[in-house]
């Protein structure tokens, strides 16, 4: 037989673009590269943070410490938010002396450009409030954290700090805060409201000299405001909020004090999906089935997940998945493998080829807790371990089976189920494996691992995810904002199985959610485009620059000098200018973020921003 070569070639080259195409389809779906052929690639590590040892960094240097914090120990209010602003204060790198008005009267101030009074029974300071005012007015800047009580002393500050209805106040309740865009980045037309509202503001009235920042989305009551006062300026805090999602504007408040501030952040914006990879969850998939008319199974490979992906690939997001690789109730070792392994390769993979990383949930959904361990009737259906030797040999196993599905990635972020976890297990963590970082919550909880943005006496670094879920609510929202401004911050999770709860969200359908969903990512990256988008580990490298760096300030009317202590490499810091603007910086960049708000990239421990004073007109 006679063959036409041209011919041939004709007629074959549909089938060459069809198999080249089946090729890349089937790369996507199964994360293979073809660069090695290997199942998740060669990845290049960058240098691990955490691995470099701190003789690598800069001595540390001592902050300057020009602020008073004014105290009354015994007075409910006033020792809560002791804490809280000398936490404020400690993570701003910024130095202060406190003085309680219970054991001592007031210091000299003249070595005191600032004054921040937790106490709010002015009472306690009788005639000191007179020289706290006398101070300001020759240029001392004043702040509180809280609602003063309206007492006889009060009213000598009142009218002073921008007060006119200073004699006949009441309180009133706050429903939440409407925050100018220019003074807080998030702020603008999105109210943020409280769970409940509270009967902790005064209804006042004020000067039309007064910028007011924060009111109340409701009423319209002011809840912050600054005012000048002579050579010096009172920025006054008219309502009482607490805990943590309080810090962001404790620590905006205290950054209009004085001609500009400047203090270290994180920059960071991580997502986590807990329970990813993992066998196909149980579950009620009644919402998917009439939704979509598919099984748990189809549904988490057709629609959620290249929903993820197109989240993902929007916004820049890097997901890390946390693996589980049964869910067992089994705590007794020896513990048998998962051999069901395509799902895990699968996701897994095409995670890993987009940008994400792959860390460690659990051999199954059993926190790492020794019997007796207190879940407070919320968990009792979890199992707990008896002994530490078999909690490692859980870990074992998932290291195994994960090290032999994915042989290049490195697994350094652990993840505790339902965001608990013990004494003994966390030091078995980082005694006994290669975890070097811990993501579980931010706030209170019973039973739970609480933590905060901080690199622990033992190395681990401790990356507290802030917000979760589909369902977003509005307590969520603030904390997102409060975060933003304090450590410019995001850390979310979810799981794939958010879905199937109605506890979670699972009633609205996954099309609300995802939109829900999309409307707090929406939000995050408008309210804070520059923000670096981190897997679990840059996260951890992100916290331990941070928690390291120190500063020490020096301003002048043209010039701010950074020279910073514990310093590798790079740190990140937010500056806001309150009289004139920067010009120019050395030691490394600027972005100008909203109104008066920079973020700043020191790249070395010597930095110089100089500032611009405005012309008087």
């Amino acid at each position: 037989m006679k063959f036409n070569r041209k011919r041939l070639i004709k007629l074959g080259w549909p089938f060459v673009i069809l198999l080249v195409l089946s090729m890349v389809i089937f790369r996507e779906r199964m994360g293979l590269t073809l660069e090695d052929g290997g199942m998740d690639g060669e990845k290049e590590y960058r240098e691990r943070i955490w691995e470099v040892p701190q003789a690598a960094f800069t001595e540390q240097t001592q902050p300057e410490v020009d602020c008073l914090l004014i105290t009354s120990s015994g007075e409910e209010q006033s020792d809560v938010f002791q804490e809280e602003m000398c936490f404020v204060l400690d993570s701003m790198k910024t130095g202060y002396d406190i003085c309680d008005l219970t054991e001592e009267g007031l210091p000299g101030l003249a070595g005191y450009d600032k004054i921040v009074i937790t106490a709010s029974r002015l009472e306690d300071m009788g005639q000191d409030i007179i020289t706290l005012c006398d101070w300001v007015e020759q240029g001392g800047q004043l702040m509180n954290t809280a609602t003063f009580g309206n007492d006889g002393y009060f009213g000598i500050l009142a009218s002073k700090a921008g007060i006119i209805n200073a004699d006949a106040l009441y309180y009133t309740e706050v429903a939440g805060m409407q925050v100018d865009e220019e003074f807080m980045l998030g702020g603008g037309e999105r109210g943020f409201y409280y769970e409940e509202p509270a009967l902790t503001a005064m209804d006042i009235s004020l000067f039309p000299q007064c910028s007011v920042y924060v009111k109340d989305p409701v009423s319209g009551v002011p809840l912050l405001w600054e005012k000048d006062y002579g050579a010096g300026k009172f920025v006054m805090i008219n309502q009482v909020l607490t805990g943590k999602v309080g810090r962001g504007m404790l620590c905006a408040a205290y950054s209009l004090l004085g001609p500009a501030c400047v203090y270290p952040v994180i920059n960071g914006s991580a997502f986590y999906i807990d329970d990813f990879p993992s066998p196909v969850p149980g579950g009620d998939g009644t919402y998917i089935k009439q939704e979509y008319g598919m099984s748990i199974s189809n549904f988490y490979s057709n629609v959620w997940w290249p929903d993820m992906l197109a989240l993902q690939e929007r916004y820049g997001i890097r997901h890390t998945g946390m693996i589980i690789e049964l869910y067992s109730d089994e705590v007794e070792a020896p513990f048998a493998p998962n051999a069901s392994t395509e799902r895990f390769s699968f996701f897994g993979n095409m995670l890993l080829n987009n940008g994400g990383e792959l860390g460690f949930h659990g051999y199954n959904h059993m926190p790492l807790c020794l019997e007796g361990y207190e879940y407070y009737g919320l968990y009792d259906d979890y199992n707990q371990w008896p002994s530490t030797q078999d909690m490692a040999a859980g870990l074992e196993e998932l290291n195994r089976f994960a090290e032999g599905l994915f042989p290049k990635e490195r697994f350094a972020v652990y993840v505790p189920p339902s965001n608990i976890l013990s004494e003994e297990g966390r030091a078995l963590l980082a005694e006994r494996t290669d975890i070097r970082i811990i993501a579980s919550t931010y706030f209170e909880g019973l039973a739970a691992y609480t933590q905060e943005f901080e690199v622990a006496d033992d190395g681990i670094v401790e990356t507290p995810r802030i917000t979760s879920g589909c369902a977003i609510d509005d307590y969520m929202m603030l904390s997102a904002f409060s975060e933003l401004n304090f450590h410019y911050v995001q850390s979310h999770f979810l799981h794939p199985d958010d879905v199937l709860d109605e506890d979670r969200g699972a009633a609205l359908g996954w099309s609300r959610l995802y939109e829900i969903f999309e409307d707090y990512i929406g939000y995050i990256y408008e309210s804070a485009p520059d923000i670096r988008n981190l897997t679990g580990s840059g996260m951890g490298e992100a916290v331990r620059e941070y928690d390291c760096v120190t500063v020490n300030r020096q301003m002048t009317g043209q010039e701010i000098r950074l020279s910073l202590g514990g310093f590798y490499k790079e740190a990140w810091f937010m500056l806001r200018v309150n009289a004139g603007s920067p010009c120019d910086i050395t030691g490394g960049d600027m972005t100008h973020l909203t109104g008066d708000l920079y973020l700043i990239h020191a790249t070395e421990p010597e930095v110089a921003i100089g500032l611009r004073q405005e012309q008087a007109q």
